[in-house]
């Protein structure tokens, strides 16, 4: 578990109530009662290198000893987990606009934007088991719509 005072720990949600968690190295959406998994406990810190207004944090997994990045293809921005620990990223010691996503509120609940890659944001799967990506999106949707519930 992340150690620093500041860090905050949510079950993300999307639109229909299907929680984040990961599986096989992959951040997905499902059911935990029908699909047999713990809702991830995500860990949240604020990037203070990027401006403040745009809100912009760092998502950390498993206690944060992952942590969710935007990484460029020839495809397109891919979404993936990686094995870097939330605190190394908030103390500033690795590149970190790729692990930042900035939050914005859409009344109760948020749009995630990735911060290497302006315009794509957060898209849970249309249907449950799959994994969560990027998209370009200029209208909000329900898919790039999430909910933070607090958890410790």
């Amino acid at each position: 578990m992340c150690s620093l005072p500041m860090a905050r720990y949510y079950i993300i949600k999307d639109a229909q109530q299907k929680a984040l968690y990961t599986r096989n190295g992959q951040l997905l959406v499902g059911d935990p009662d029908s699909d047999n998994y713990s809702p991830e406990k995500v860990c949240i810190l604020p990037n203070r290198g990027l401006d403040r207004s745009k809100v912009p944090i760092f998502l950390g997994m498993q206690g944060g000893s992952c942590c969710l990045a935007c990484v460029k293809t020839r495809e397109g921005p891919l979404l993936q987990l990686e094995d870097v620990n939330i605190e190394d990223l908030y103390k500033g010691g690795e590149q970190t606009t790729r692990f930042t996503f900035f939050q914005r509120s859409l009344g109760s609940a948020f749009r995630l934007e990735a911060a290497a890659c302006p315009g794509w944001f957060l898209c849970g799967p249309a249907e449950p088991q799959q994994p969560v990506q990027l998209t370009k999106e200029s209208e909000p949707s329900t898919h790039t719509e999430f909910y933070f519930e607090q958890s410790r």
